[in-house]
């Protein structure tokens, strides 16, 4: 194994328990993140509080900021109200979307401020392009002039410069609400707008953000673990937007491509059958839709509309889908929430004691009987019957812990285990789903997924703190332990089949689970953007996602699930640096369906239960985006994407 590779295996991805960094969710080093994948079960969090009580105050960890990288001048905010300088311009406060206000003294970081009130509203700017028909003010002989999407400075009220145009747009957003002059320095200036709170020192020459410690994030819907829908709540007299989606890129959020699911559903829904649905979903063949009058109507493989009435209900606002079974769901009215057990045809009002106020998101987990349900007062966990009906009420009580005190936007069960929680204007936050610890479950560590496992492949127990474990006369190593999850290597020796896995939780108790063990069954390393691990060959080096494989480029993936090796390697033991034990069966790669070739698959050096794979990037490729697989014994990997570049430049072209 040549130098690089020992180096980066030893350095980044040793099986050693990661020390716990609450800064680590936000941290811009994707190997960093993608080591808390490989090493620990707690792909999402990196850390997990130990000691903790998993029913009502899981720990949870901030994910990224409160601003949005849009491609303006800085980070962007949510809309913010009116911004002003309190006398002596020692003191900005700001009124945010939600009606809270915030106050700065270093125009840096923000805290909310539950004594002041706003001033006397700022007159909203008008929907005009001209300076002089905008709103003015006048401060030392400077003027400004506030229209809707523009800002305009002036010496002397007859010659206007666009202070915040170009090519056509507003460098710091458009949507303005209010313009703070301080009343020390007219030249002193900021803005709030659709896109939050900006500053300018110079008149309007040049802007900064003030928007990244504002907990103002505008997002409103969790569209997947790491990724937001962000809302389209506007300022009095804009014009309406279609939602946008945002994830975490290198720790930070960033807009991403794509349209919501659940607004191209609503779209397809209007022009199809002239349904104004205000909530819709679809699991399959099965589409649930909710309209502003208290009505769900389902839609069938035939394509048949059923309505039905939920009994007490205002707007439809969410629906959740048992992924296990489409006729099982939850729909969200207002402060109620409701159960249908047979595709909508009936519908059980289940809100029992859940007294949060308005209801906006809801997760469940239907085989554990769980709903968490994101509420104006925080977040909720209760326990109710999700694939049957039953007339035994539902019992909530709120999740505890270190979460910010802010209404919930939405809840989200992740495949890797944990909540993830919306906050308003706080961002995302994540934790070990609390009732996994009374219900744990058995995933692949390299893809959080439920794939079957292979000889010598690591495999995850969400949900229990492991002190042994066997199937039959094989003992499993334990490699990672904490509370509420913990990670194992799968004997070399094991016999493929339908086991079943022993194990003695840390707790004393005793859990029984089938486990499934095949010849092989590959599954690549992916991050906690479901980026996979991928190294430069000739350097070692980690490749971003971000940045393109050049054509030609001999590169590196880690994986587990590749099964037996040769020489046979001992279970438990690190791989060892020089000569590492090759995998027995062939292995095979493609990109888009197209095989390319595998120079190498072995043990990766230094670790366990992980493997190494290297294959050849082809000479001519397509510019863009690729979708990479593994295939061992006709046994198909998870697919990642790949971004590549064909290294023909623009004059070769």
């Amino acid at each position: 194994m040549s130098a690089p590779v020992q180096r980066v295996s030893f350095t980044l991805l040793s099986n050693e328990r990661s020390s716990c960094r609450k800064d680590v969710p936000e941290h811009d080093n994707r190997v960093m993140r993608f080591r808390i994948r490989a090493v620990s079960t707690l792909a999402a969090l990196g850390c997990l509080a130990t000691g903790v009580s998993a029913q009502n105050t899981p720990a949870w960890n901030h994910i990224a900021g409160y601003s949005v990288n849009t491609g303006l001048a800085g980070p962007a905010g949510g809309p913010v109200r009116s911004v002003w300088y309190i006398a002596g311009g020692e003191r900005l406060e700001a009124q945010a979307q939600s009606g809270k206000i915030f106050e700065t003294t270093d125009f840096e970081h923000w805290k909310l401020n539950s004594t002041d009130v706003v001033p006397t509203p700022f007159p909203h700017p008008p929907a005009v392009a001209r300076p002089e028909a905008g709103v003015q003010l006048v401060s030392g002989g400077r003027r400004y002039s506030v229209t809707r999407d523009s800002l305009f400075g002036s010496d002397d009220g007859r010659a206007w410069t666009n202070l915040t145009g170009f090519n056509g747009q507003s460098i710091i957003g458009g949507g303005f609400s209010a313009l703070a002059v301080s009343p020390v320095n007219p030249l002193d200036i900021v803005a709030s707008n659709q896109s939050g709170v900006w500053r300018s020192l110079d008149g309007g020459l040049s802007w900064q953000s003030l928007n990244e410690n504002l907990p103002n994030l505008d997002a409103r819907v969790l569209a997947a673990q790491r990724t937001v829908v962000l809302a389209d709540a506007l300022l009095p007299g804009d014009i309406p937007v279609a939602p946008r989606l945002a994830s975490v890129t290198a720790g930070k959020w960033a807009l991403a491509d794509g349209v919501p699911a659940e607004a191209e559903l609503r779209t397809s829904l209007a022009a199809k059958y002239g349904l104004a649905a205000t909530a819709a979903a679809q699991s399959g063949n099965l589409i649930y839709a909710g309209t502003a009058d208290g009505r769900v109507f389902t839609v069938g493989a035939d394509g048949t509309l059923a309505p039905a009435t939920l009994e007490g209900a205002a707007i439809v606002s969410r629906f959740w889908i048992d992924p296990a079974n489409p006729q099982g769901a939850l729909a969200v009215a207002g402060n109620k929430l409701y159960r249908t057990t047979n595709g909508g045809k009936f519908w059980d009002n289940i809100t029992g004691n859940l007294n949060g106020g308005a209801i906006h998101g809801i997760a469940a987990d239907s085989t554990a009987g769980v709903v968490y349900a994101a509420t104006d007062n925080g977040v909720y966990s209760g326990r109710v019957v999700l694939n049957a009906a039953d007339r035994i009420p539902a019992t909530w009580t709120p999740l505890q812990g270190n979460l910010p005190f802010a209404s919930a936007w939405d809840a989200r069960l992740n495949p890797d285990g944990t909540l993830s929680v919306l906050l308003e204007g706080y961002g995302v936050f994540e934790a070990p789903a609390p009732h996994l610890a009374q219900a744990p479950r058995i995933v692949n560590s390299a893809d959080m997924s439920d794939r079957a496992a292979a000889p010598g492949s690591l495999i995850s127990v969400l949900g229990a703190s492991v002190k042994e474990a066997a199937s039959g006369q094989n003992a499993y190593k334990v490699l990672l332990s904490t509370d509420q999850s913990s990670q194992l290597q799968v004997p070399f020796e094991v016999t493929p089949g339908a086991l079943q896995l022993t194990v003695q939780r840390g707790d004393g108790g005793v859990w029984v689970a089938p486990l499934n063990v095949k010849q092989a069954s590959p599954a690549i390393f992916v991050d906690t953007d479901g980026a996979p691990m991928v190294l430069d060959a000739a350097t070692g080096l980690v490749i971003d996602s971000g940045t393109p494989i050049r054509a030609g480029t001999t590169i590196q993936l880690l994986a587990t699930g590749l099964g037996r090796v040769t020489p046979e390697w001992p279970s438990g033991v690190p791989a060892p640096v020089d000569s590492p034990p090759a995998v027995l069966a062939p292995v095979t790669a493609f990109l888009d369906g197209t095989p390319v070739h595998v120079t190498r698959a072995t043990l990766a050096p230094t670790l366990i239960g992980s493997y190494l794979v290297e294959l050849q990037i082809p000479e001519i490729v397509n510019r863009g985006a690729t979708e990479l697989r593994l295939v061992v014994n006709g046994e198909e990997s998870n697919r990642v994407k790949l971004w590549l570049d064909s290294g023909i430049t623009a004059e070769a072209q």
